[in-house]
């Protein structure tokens, strides 16, 4: 298999010499080598792709601690505490049991901790059995007590204590079984978090690398960053877990140590990443964590929550005699929960002092692995529906999740037999149609009876069902997904355009030069050529994750590229940067920040002004709301430098053309103007333009789908305006599509027609889109054809899911144009940039311009 790879590499680089001379030359090109600073940082891929897929992690508390085993895994600071924490009585007991501080110190604890039981295999055995995708031990706790082979301290599990390398063997048998290994590291909080009195045994000199003091502070940062580092370059791990209070550590230290990391992944080909909480470190840099969390709604970016199976009125991580154990009922329902809201669940154990599980956890561990195992696909590999869930009105709770054309309905509560659940989430309009339903576990309800209406997807369950599990129940639709079917023309419908040719992969795509700090990939823009060149202005989708929902649409950017060949592209410039701030309530005057989110460059040259006018979009942003929803305005801008070469900006803003008011129309939605495409007809100027969020208002437009996406029409006498909206006779324009046109951009073809290319829609609305690049032609600029749609697939390999935005419609001579357009790979978080060429058909052209 090898050797055919190979082969295959040696014919493409005989015949692609101009493309790339070697593999090992694009591989090289591609690396990128951090710096230790947040800019460079930012580069980094905040979550990989599998993290997002694996869904479910182990990992275990498990150290010096265990041997007193009480109170919870702080007795190494409670210990040394008579008043506050003194109320837990761990002082007091520690004293009679084992005597005065200056006697019997945390230290002496060490020889006792001695993990004789301990077996890695059986370990990682359990992790696979409950159905983890990753795991490993907790490397570190605030103790002081490093739990692998450390150069840099004594205080050790291989010098001291079992006399193991507990976190290497670890590494080794979870590898072993084809799951990913994690770490996590608490030793931040290990410098002042005991202040022993002169007299205890914790204030000797001695001791100082395990109690962090007395020691001078920049000594202790150096030991913090050099463990990170050491657990870096001796375990490999893929991901890296910091527990809260990151923000104590000077930030130089924070980067030297993500530096490293980065860059040692880097030069292995590893996907990694690191946890964090709160902002202790710059949003999008690695995955934020949320330790026991219950979000109330789709966290936008991926994030961890850890989650213990211990409970009880004192809480512990660690092992402690009498500890509450969770129920694999308790546990499961928790992972389903968090993988609806886009999180992971990091699920904690805690192992005694001799380096056993315990029996009462371990048989809850198996409870949730034969639900995992026989339901996980409802789990592992899925991505988050538009609604994390549900009541219903008969009150079943319902999570859902989906893969692809399959959606998930967990159900939480068993419906009852003979019983009619209504899913009002999951209506006519949401789901289009149903390919099969199912509950999955019994082959009796392999065809579950439904019912699909406009209001609800109503399901029924026959009487004397019996129960597939006793912890969820899955129902797994699969939908007819029009938005991937082929699309069929008209038996008359000839032809306008052949595809001709065009790249099988991206031409611009994630961890190409220029790409980095873009985050989510491109949407609209757009591309036009000039003496040979092309200069394209994408939305750059920069934001980062961790900081709200929807942040990576919100933190945006305005880029300039230039390419020769519409296929190598250089970044230029950035001519736009959002704030990516929100307002915080509701009632924030939206005119705090007129940057929140920018979108939609489109230049257009003036001849008069003999420069370019620049139309954007800028949005003001409500806190965890799509920015979509929000106050959205068109912004006019000029070129700083007059003439042709003037494209590529600076652009100095003029006026605002275009906002919501009390001409706004009822479609466009009640927050603003979404994006805005002119192009000129005779002696005035007409502009396409969408409304924020019209689909939140359609109750009075045709078919009441409550999805949709409608464009209107403005004119004006020039190009700087003042804009009107057309009147309610035209707008909104559903002559094109009646449900669902984005971002169409305006040209002419070689009769004087006039063509607008557009987004044809994507999957999942329920409209029976065709999920290609649309188009439609106009005589007169104001009334518009049906839309026909480009069938790209039949000369291109498809790369993509989901073909998105057309950002061009170029001629190249010969009846030949050029169309980029940005496009969705779901298996990716990053969406790429595609090039296709197409031939215009000159007769088909003419008899289409004979009938109008």
């Amino acid at each position: 298999m090898k050797n055919a790879f190979l082969l295959a590499c040696r014919h493409m680089l005989l015949f692609l010499p101009l493309v790339c001379t070697s593999f090992q030359t694009l591989f090289a090109q591609q690396k990128i080598h951090y710096e230790p600073d947040w800019r460079s940082l930012q580069q980094h891929t905040g979550v990989p792709e599998w993290i997002r897929d694996a869904k479910f992690g182990i990992y275990c508390h498990w150290g010096v601690y265990a041997v007193p085993a009480y109170n919870n895994e702080h007795y190494y600071k409670h210990m040394h505490v008579d008043s506050g924490y003194a109320k837990l009585g761990t002082y007091q007991r520690h004293v009679a049991l084992y005597g005065p501080l200056t006697k019997f110190g945390y230290h002496d604890f060490i020889p006792l901790f001695k993990g004789e039981r301990f077996n890695a295999d059986e370990w990682a055995d359990l992790f696979v059995k409950t159905g983890a995708r990753f795991a490993g031990p907790v490397g570190e706790h605030h103790d002081g007590f490093s739990m692998w082979d450390s150069q840099l301290t004594p205080f050790n599990a291989k010098n001291m204590g079992p006399h193991r390398d507990v976190v290497g063997e670890l590494a080794k048998a979870i590898r072993k079984r084809g799951m990913k290994f994690f770490v996590s590291l608490h030793h931040e909080l290990n410098y002042g978090y005991v202040k022993p009195k002169p007299e205890w045994a914790a204030a000797d000199p001695k001791y100082a690398k395990l109690y962090g003091t007395p020691m001078p502070h920049e000594e202790w940062l150096k030991m913090w960053r050099d463990k990170c580092n050491e657990v870096v370059d001796k375990y490999h791990p893929d991901i890296m877990y910091f527990d809260s209070w990151l923000e104590q550590i000077p930030e130089k230290y924070k980067q030297q140590y993500l530096a490293h990391y980065f860059n040692a992944a880097e030069q292995r080909g590893q996907a990694v990443t690191m946890t964090y909480k709160g902002e202790d470190i710059p949003a999008g840099i690695g995955m934020v964590d949320h330790e026991n969390s219950n979000p109330d709604h789709i966290i936008a970016e991926p994030w961890l929550c850890d989650y213990s199976i211990g409970k009880g009125n004192i809480f512990s991580w660690g092992y402690t005699e009498g500890l509450q154990i969770r129920s694999a009922k308790e546990i499961v329902q928790k992972i389903i929960e968090v993988v609806s809201k886009n999180g992971q669940l990091l699920l904690n154990l805690s192992p005694k002092a001799d380096g056993t599980i315990p029996e009462n956890q371990q048989e809850e561990l198996f409870g949730v692995g034969r639900w995992m195992w026989s339901f996980g696909e409802s789990i592992y590999n899925t991505r988050p529906f538009t609604q994390y869930g549900e009541t219903t009105p008969e009150g079943q709770r319902v999570h859902y999740t989906r893969r692809g054309d399959t959606l998930y309905a967990i159900f939480l509560d068993w419906p009852g037999d003979g019983n009619t659940v209504h899913l009002e989430a999951l209506h006519r309009g949401v789901l289009g149609d149903i390919k099969s339903l199912e509950l999955l576990g019994l082959k009796a309800l392999k065809h579950c009876p439904y019912q699909l209406t406009d209001e609800s997807l109503a399901l029924t369950i026959p009487a004397h069902t019996r129960l597939p599990s006793d912890i969820a129940y899955v129902f797994r639709i699969i939908l007819q997904a029009p938005g991937r079917q082929a699309y069929k023309a008209p038996a008359d419908e000839k032809p306008l355009f052949e595809i001709l040719d065009g790249p099988d992969k991206p031409v611009i795509s994630e961890g190409m030069p220029g790409t980095a700090g873009i985050q989510g990939g491109f949407e609209g823009g757009a591309c036009v050529k000039i003496n040979g060149t092309y200069h394209l202005f994408p939305t750059e989708r920069a934001g980062q994750a961790g900081i709200g929902a929807y942040y990576d649409r919100v933190k945006t950017r305005i880029g300039h590229w230039t390419s020769t060949d519409a296929i190598h592209w250089t970044r230029r410039s950035t001519l736009y940067e959002a704030s990516g701030r929100y307002a915080l309530t509701e009632d924030d005057n939206p005119m705090n920040d007129r940057r929140g989110a920018i979108w939609s460059f489109m230049p257009v040259f003036n001849k008069a002004q003999h420069r370019w006018y620049g139309y954007y979009l800028a949005y003001t942003v409500h806190k965890e709301i799509e920015p979509n929803h929000c106050f959205g305005r068109i912004w006019r801008a000029e070129s700083v430098q007059e003439g042709l070469e003037g494209i590529g900006g600076p652009y100095k803003d003029i006026n605002i053309i275009m906002e919501p008011g009390l001409d706004s129309q009822p479609w466009e939605g009640r927050q603003g103007v979404a994006s805005f495409f002119p192009y000129p007809v005779g002696d005035e100027w007409m502009a396409f333009y969408a409304g924020a969020y019209p689909y939140a208002s359609l109750q009075d437009y045709p078919n009441k789908t409550g999805r949709a996406w409608y464009i209107g029409l403005a004119h004006s006498g020039s190009m700087e305006g003042p804009w009107t909206r057309m009147d309610t006779t035209v707008n909104p324009v559903t002559s094109i599509h009646p449900t669902f046109v984005e971002n169409p951009i305006v040209s002419r073809l070689p009769n004087g027609l006039y063509i607008a290319v557009f987004d044809g829609g994507p999957e999942g609305f329920g409209l029976h889109l065709p999920n290609m690049i649309g188009y439609t032609l106009s005589k007169d600029g104001l009334h518009w054809t049906k839309a026909r749609y480009l069938p790209i697939q039949d000369k291109v390999k498809k790369w993509w899911d989901i073909m998105r935005t057309p950002l061009c419609l170029i001629p190249e001579g010969d009846d030949r144009y050029t169309i980029l357009y940005a496009a969705i790979k779901n298996t990716e978080r990053f969406h790429p940039i595609g090039m296709v060429r197409v031939k215009l058909n000159r007769e088909v052209l003419e008899e289409i311009g004979s009938k109008m």
